[in-house]
């Protein structure tokens, strides 16, 4: 019997048929929904016979909504085809392949109608673009008899829904190959593993109690694989009744989501459940909640055309989906996870277990008040954060980044609850290299690699270079910004006295918006301010060059026939002003009379003026007195800084790198030395060869 990954490449190179035909990226429109109308002519198969038989018996004597719940019955699956065609038949009239194709396509139930619509470019197109175009170039009979072959046998018998869901898989991403790196199908291992985390430890809690409804949730669904493989483990292994594990989704691809919900209505499962639309601007599922819930958002992926949509919905706030903050519009994949948690179970009903494949963006992406940041606060204090697990690289076949699994909970067990798991599977021993890659992926987990993962978080047990357990304070800092006084000597040169007189503070005294006789006797009091500010000016020579701002201010001022401005004082600062770390401190009031030093140096950010391009922040742990900090860590570098604490942040960011960070000392010099005399040794012996 072959396997999923030999029925993929043999359904594959039917697309060689189409070259030259058909532009290479249009391959898929042709191979994707003969493929799936090939698994339903085998599904329909043994009782085709049987609908066509109820069909001729209870025609015309029925409503139609009655004929369409026999002929269902009659089929034994939620769909039937009520034409006398099938694939084989239509074969057997070579001729009239084309009306008798359009019969057949036309012959199915309303469901899957609604499904091929996705493949025709919707209902108002009707069917006919699935196989008109191949009629026209004389290639529908070939492409029809390539399907009906024995090679694609896709009875249920033979080919099991899970096998014919990895083809499915497969056949897209050979199409998707050269795609962006965010454009990424999830393989069936890392699947596996993200399940088997999700439902890690609620086995007795479900075993246990017969009877639970138990819904299951992908918004970034694809071709339902999550939700697949989380239904038959529930199911297989743990022996729940298929009946009792429903499964929802919602799937912005035509394509994808025509294969979702046609495998959803093939399994028995309700593909009303199954949704097409954009998650994040249009959610089809308003008011649910579930109980486990799995996505692999794109990475990468940005939001720029439903940002109106967005920002709206985050200014409800906590009555929307995305209250706790905004990432950058480049990148979606916190927007999936905010709306996942807004339909979170509470906690008196049972509660909910998130599982989501990121990359390292939303980890460390943006500082202290950004989205980013935020959103990860609003994570981690409401301790839902339970743990990430780090993936080898070279598990995607797209993209070989970084990967992690975050588990996202709201029903932590008591003995996890203010804690933060962290499990490094990102090590070699983790790394099972493939025979044969499939794209960029070039490693899988075994069994035993799941297992032993999925153990170590389930033990939560610090294991060094695997495991570590933070608490949430760990992963918080507070961003505060340090200031230094700004220190100005003042010089009065020819360049710098024009360029004050260049000055918009100079040039303004003589502006004035009235008119006549008015404006006149203003521009008259303008003239005589400056006159009188050049001639101070002319005195302050005698104190330059002055480190002082105050005496110089001082100076300046108290020789004018007017009363100085806080104006006057930027712009002589501005003018005449430059940076001296010799210089005094610069005082923001450098005329008040009551300045003392010492209760100035005891309050600098109410006394002195910071200077800008010395600025610093620190990021200061949550678990760090900031007072302490700052006399141990700044002070003893810049004994005149002060800290600003109006300005503190509260920010959380994740290093998985730094918190499995191994040190590896350089190599000792005699070593090195070694291998450059083995190198010039070689070298010269290289030389030797050439000149010979």
């Amino acid at each position: 019997m072959a396997s999923h990954t030999e029925l993929g490449d043999f359904i594959w190179r039917i697309a060689d048929h189409l070259r030259g035909d058909y532009e290479k990226n249009d391959n898929e429109d042709v191979i994707l929904p003969f493929t799936l109308l090939r698994r339903l002519d085998c599904v329909l198969e043994k009782t085709r016979e049987k609908v066509r038989e109820t069909e001729l018996q209870v025609s015309g004597k029925v409503t139609d909504e009655v004929l369409k719940k026999l002929l269902t019955g009659a089929a034994g699956v939620p769909f039937y085809n009520r034409s006398r065609f099938s694939f084989a038949e239509l074969l057997k009239d070579p001729a009239n392949i084309k009306e008798n194709f359009g019969s057949y396509l036309e012959g199915f139930s309303d469901n899957i109608k609604e499904i091929l619509y996705n493949f025709s470019g919707g209902e108002e197109k009707g069917l006919a673009p699935i196989y008109e175009t191949l009629a026209r170039k004389n290639l529908l009979y070939l492409i029809t008899k390539e399907f009906a072959s024995d090679k694609v046998d896709l009875h249920p018998d033979v080919v099991t829904n899970h096998e014919m869901g990895l083809i499915y898989e497969y056949l897209i991403r050979k199409f998707k190959e050269g795609a962006a790196a965010g454009e990424q199908y999830t393989p069936r291992d890392v699947v596996q593993l993200l399940v088997q985390l999700v439902l890690a430890d609620v086995e007795h809690t479900l075993k246990s109690s017969k009877g639970t409804l138990v819904a299951i949730y992908d918004p970034a669904a694809g071709t339902g694989g999550m939700l697949t493989v989380a239904k038959e483990y529930l199911t297989s292994q743990w022996k729940l009744d298929p009946t009792n594990v429903f499964i929802y989704g919602q799937e912005l691809r035509e394509k994808t989501y025509a294969i979702c919900k046609a495998d959803a209505l093939m399994k028995g499962d309700d593909a009303s459940h199954i949704r097409r639309g954009n998650t994040l601007s249009d959610d089809q599922l308003v008011g649910h909640q579930f109980n486990f819930m799995l996505a692999n958002p794109e990475f990468g992926t940005d939001w720029k055309k439903i940002e109106d949509s967005i920002r709206k919905e985050a200014a409800r706030g906590d009555d929307g989906r995305f209250g706790a903050g905004l990432p950058d519009v480049g990148d979606a994949s916190f927007l999936f996870l905010q709306h996942m948690i807004s339909k979170m179970t509470p906690v008196d009903k049972g509660g909910s277990v998130i599982g989501i494949v990121f990359n390292g963006s939303p980890l460390f992406n943006g500082d202290a008040g950004s989205g980013w940041s935020d959103i990860r606060k609003w994570i981690i204090q409401n301790d839902w954060l339970d743990a990430i697990v780090a993936l080898p690289e070279d598990m995607f076949y797209n993209t070989n980044i970084a990967t992690y699994l975050w588990v996202v909970r709201n029903n932590k067990p008591e003995h996890r609850r203010g804690t933060i798991t962290l499990v490094n599977g990102n090590r070699e021993e983790f790394r099972t290299l493939m025979r044969r890659n499939l794209g960029k992926k070039r490693v899988e987990l075994t069994a035993d690699n799941i297992r032993e993962i999925v153990r170590m978080y389930r033990e939560a047990k610090p294991v060094p270079k695997l495991v570590r357990v933070f608490d949430l304070e760990d992963f918080g800092y507070t961003r505060v910004v340090v200031n230094r006084p700004l220190r100005l000597r003042f010089e009065i040169t020819e360049e710098r006295l024009n360029a004050f007189q260049q000055s918009p503070y100079f040039t303004g005294l003589i502006q004035t918006k009235k008119v006549g006789e008015s404006a006149a006797k203003d521009i008259a009091k303008g003239k005589e301010k400056q006159g009188s500010l050049l001639q101070s000016l002319e005195g302050a020579r005698s104190i330059c060059p002055c480190r002082d701002d105050a005496e110089f201010q001082r100076f300046v001022n108290d020789s004018l026939e007017f009363r100085p401005s806080i104006q006057l004082i930027s712009a002589l600062r501005s003018c005449f002003g430059e940076i001296d770390e010799t210089a005094e401190k610069v005082l923001s009031r450098p005329l008040a009379l009551d300045f003392d030093r010492l209760i100035a140096d005891s309050d600098p950010g109410n006394w002195y003026e910071n200077d800008s391009n010395l600025r610093d922040e620190e990021r200061i742990p949550l678990k760090t007195n900031i007072d302490d900090y700052f006399e141990t860590e700044v002070l003893p570098f810049a004994a005149d800084a002060w800290l600003d604490r109006s300005k503190d942040k509260i920010g959380f960011e994740i290093s998985f790198t730094k918190c499995f960070y191994e040190y590896k000392p350089p190599r000792e010099l005699k070593d090195i030395l070694r291998d450059l005399e083995s190198l010039d040794s070689e070298a010269d012996k290289l030389q030797g060869e050439l000149r010979a």
